[in-house]
């Protein structure tokens, strides 16, 4: 008895099929390894080979991220430093005119020319501090959308604004580094005059005492000497001799006051006597008696005063220009010093940053390139493995495709069994 069945044709082609399309992939696939002598495509074609790789590229893609965040802010503070060289060289500018200007045997006229340069020199500055890289203002710390200085031309050099009335906060940061540079200290303070308090002293004085006084009076040295102070005094009486002795050296008005108890120093006691850098008190030991600074609640200290901001510094050059004041030319010098003293620690720090972040920038770069050879090492293929791998999966394909081949002969019988 004959049987007939009936076999699947189709799934026989499909089978076929599929098997010459997959080799001809891997076949695909070991010929490109072949050209570019790479291992591994992507990072799943080995295992083993996938965990390392994916490794060492996220390694690389961190520190080439880390090497561009570094470079841009090296770039920003190299930016913040040229501006700050800038208003260096306008700043040493003015304080040249204005040791001309202090020369009492210059008229009006030349002051008024000064008066006319530190206009222009004055306004390039405020330009400068406003140096901006796209939209974000340099010297502004996290707060880079405010100006610095808001100015009008022309207008007093004490009425611009800093940082749009509001207080610095803080300076950036990037990867935990300090990235920029503020210039409160030149734009946003506040004049102070020198003082100290010592201690509360045990009056009357047990035993004579000794103390050497030197002040500034923000124009001038006055120079006190050794003060010597008797067994028995009271705090009314050493106030008393080191005012008498003040005035004696050429001061005027008082140096000392009482202030519960201690002997208060402060050179706003002195009659005109000016706030700013210069103005200073220096308290060291007598010759005579060199222990007996604690008898009298004092200790050696030598502490000076603080000068106007730039803005104010430059309106009351501005100001003794105008009314042909050399003398006030010669006070505002100080503050002008002052602030030129306070961009220089400025650029110290920019310079100090850029170096940080210059030798930040080349370790990211370093280890990079490093972890780059460390990456082409794992994927890298040696050429005779690979033409050996494109040997093999063509031999596979050739097979694939003849016995695929052999299914587009089929016949009749081929779906008959006896």
């Amino acid at each position: 008895m004959i049987q007939i069945g009936r076999i699947s044709s189709l799934q026989r082609y499909n089978t076929g099929r599929d098997n010459t399309i997959r080799n001809q992939s891997l076949f695909a696939q070991d010929s490109v390894r072949l050209n570019t002598g790479q291992r591994l495509l992507n990072n799943y074609d080995q295992l083993g080979g996938s965990k390392e790789l994916i490794n060492v590229t996220g390694r690389v893609n961190y520190y080439k991220q880390l090497s561009d965040t570094n470079g841009k802010a090296s770039t920003e503070l190299e930016l913040s430093e040229s501006a700050i060289v800038n208003m260096k060289d306008i700043l040493d500018q003015i304080k040249v005119d204005a040791l001309q200007g202090a020369n009492e045997t210059l008229g009006g006229e030349d002051l008024e020319v000064l008066g006319s340069q530190l206009r222009n020199l004055g306004e390039n500055v405020y330009q400068l501090a406003n140096t901006k890289l796209g939209n974000k203002y340099l010297f502004g710390g996290v707060q880079t959308d405010k100006k610095v200085i808001t100015f009008v031309p022309d207008d007093l050099f004490g009425n611009a604004e800093y940082k749009e009335g509001n207080s610095d906060i803080k300076e950036r940061s990037v990867n935990g580094v300090q990235s920029s540079v503020g210039l409160g200290a030149m734009f946003n303070q506040d004049s102070a005059t020198a003082s100290y308090t010592g201690s509360v002293v045990t009056v009357p004085l047990t035993a004579n005492a000794e103390f050497n006084l030197v002040v500034n009076d923000g124009t001038q040295d006055i120079n006190l000497g050794d003060i010597s102070l008797a067994s028995g005094d009271t705090l009314a009486n050493i106030v008393t001799k080191i005012n008498a002795a003040f005035t004696a050296a050429g001061g005027s008005g008082a140096i000392v006051q009482d202030t519960g108890g201690a002997l208060d120093f402060d050179t706003s006691l002195i009659t005109g006597n000016v706030a700013n850098a210069d103005a200073a008190i220096i308290i060291s030991p007598g010759a005579s008696l060199p222990d007996s600074l604690s008898d009298l609640g004092l200790e050696t200290v030598s502490l000076s005063g603080t000068s106007k901001d730039l803005r104010q510094a430059l309106n009351d050059l501005d100001s003794a220009y105008n009314s042909n004041d050399s003398a006030r030319v010669r006070i505002a010098l100080v503050d002008i010093q002052a602030n030129i003293d306070r961009l220089v620690d400025a650029h110290s720090k920019l310079g100090d940053l850029v170096s940080k972040f210059n030798d930040a920038t080349e370790k990211a770069t370093g280890t990079k390139e490093a972890l780059l050879v460390d990456q082409s090492d794992i994927a890298r293929l040696p050429v005779a493995e690979a033409i050996q791998k494109v040997s093999a999966s063509q031999a596979v394909l050739n097979a694939t495709m003849k016995s695929a081949s052999e299914i587009m002969k089929q016949n009749i019988f081929d779906f008959l069994s006896f």
